[in-house]
């Protein structure tokens, strides 16, 4: 099996805080354990509130 390493870097439509509570809760982490991904870092840009980078690790193509 082939794992990749997914940064993503991408504007929100809700607030930082909700995207961060989406990602952290218990039903999505179940369904990325599930999936076989591990993320790594969710941050906010400094710059930017409506800005977010999520960087992950899972199965290729996942």
């Amino acid at each position: 099996m082939t794992i990749e390493t997914t940064i993503l870097d991408f504007q929100l439509n809700n607030t930082f805080k909700q995207y961060e509570s989406h990602m952290n809760a218990q039903e999505q982490q179940s369904i990325f354990k599930e999936m076989g991904v591990k993320t790594f870092y969710i941050g906010k840009s400094l710059d930017d509130p409506q800005r977010a980078t999520v960087i992950f690790q899972g199965p290729e193509n996942v």
